[in-house]
């Protein structure tokens, strides 16, 4: 006779445990769902708390780490040289650190820099082009190749990002869109058009103005005006049918998986195909929730791409292969 452990391992205890709940689950199936559907009103009160505590939270730590900065950014200010000198040492002590930090915060801030630098040699681009000479000759000097050559990832990069655009290209041209034209507009320029776009929005006009603005405006055919009605009605209706049937589903979920594989059972009985274990239960929650709408047939698997991702949600999570 074989005596159990009486100080059982924590494995042991665990695996005991979960050996307790499953069979408690098993002998409940619908318990979870009860619980949910008796007590929705409080889980939803409580993961409302819970999010409002995790929101205040957020912000009270980016407060914190704000206040941080200011006092940071004040000091040095206030002590422009010892905060050098608090550079110099900590750049000695830890170059690679240093060094990092420096990266991190040029990727962080690329296109601020970028901007910085651009603004510098559109206001004195001679200057711009000795500083460019100055850094060739340093590299010259230093033994190194001044000509710069991308390295093998980043030609693969470049290929990439060539082959993606040549892709979008003909994707346009067969779509009957217009070619892509963007050009590169520097910042003395960007400038100059922010500040006639906004002369010309807080200009006030007389009424003779808005009349002629108004009637160089075709209005729009009526045709168009009913379609795209249709399609917004139609969009939001799908909306809250989506949002209905998500709900349904969260607090039915066991009982329309089991009736599924129920009737899945007894159709490969009689020699019929099983149906699909993954997207039915959601069909029929789906089904469930456009009872009563005067447009149900949107909410249909085959009427969007929206309702269409939504029912086939889990197949993308466990594959295409269905195991009854």
């Amino acid at each position: 006779m074989t005596m159990s452990n009486p100080h059982p391992s924590e494995e042991e205890r665990a695996a005991r445990l979960a050996a307790q709940r499953k069979a408690w689950n098993d002998a409940h199936p619908g318990y979870y769902a009860e619980y949910r559907e008796r007590n929705r009103e409080e889980i939803r009160r409580k993961n409302r708390e819970r999010e409002h505590a995790r929101a205040q939270r957020e912000r009270e730590e980016k407060a914190r780490r704000q206040k941080g900065i200011d006092r940071a950014t004040e000091w040095a200010k206030e002590h422009p040289e010892e905060r050098q000198q608090a550079r110099e040492r900590y750049k000695q002590k830890h170059p690679e650190a240093y060094k990092q930090a420096q990266r991190q915060y040029y990727y962080r801030n690329r296109d601020a820099i970028a901007e910085r630098r651009r603004t510098r040699e559109a206001a004195d681009p001679q200057k711009a082009n000795a500083a460019r000479r100055r850094a060739v000759d340093r590299a010259r000097v230093a033994g190194r190749n001044p000509t710069w050559s991308p390295t093998p990832d980043q030609r693969a990069t470049y290929r990439q990002r060539e082959n993606e655009a040549r892709r979008l290209a003909r994707h346009r041209a067969r779509a009957g869109l217009p070619e892509r034209q963007l050009h590169r507009v520097h910042a003395p320029e960007r400038r100059h058009n922010d500040a006639a776009a906004d002369a010309f929005f807080a200009k006030k006009r007389s009424g003779e103005d808005v009349a002629r603005i108004r009637d160089q405006d075709e209005p729009t055919p009526t045709e168009l005006v009913h379609a795209m009605q249709e399609r917004s009605e139609n969009r939001r209706v799908v909306r809250e049918i989506l949002a209905i049937a998500e709900e349904y589903f969260a607090d039915h979920e066991i009982e329309l998986r089991a009736r599924v594989a129920e009737v899945s059972r007894a159709r490969f009985r009689g020699g019929m195909l099983p149906l699909d274990v993954y997207t039915e239960p959601r069909r029929r929650a789906l089904e469930f929730a456009s009872r009563g709408y005067r447009r149900a047939s949107v909410g249909s698997p085959t009427s969007s791409v929206t309702v269409f991702r939504w029912l086939t949600t889990d197949l993308a999570k466990h594959g295409p292969d269905v195991t009854l």
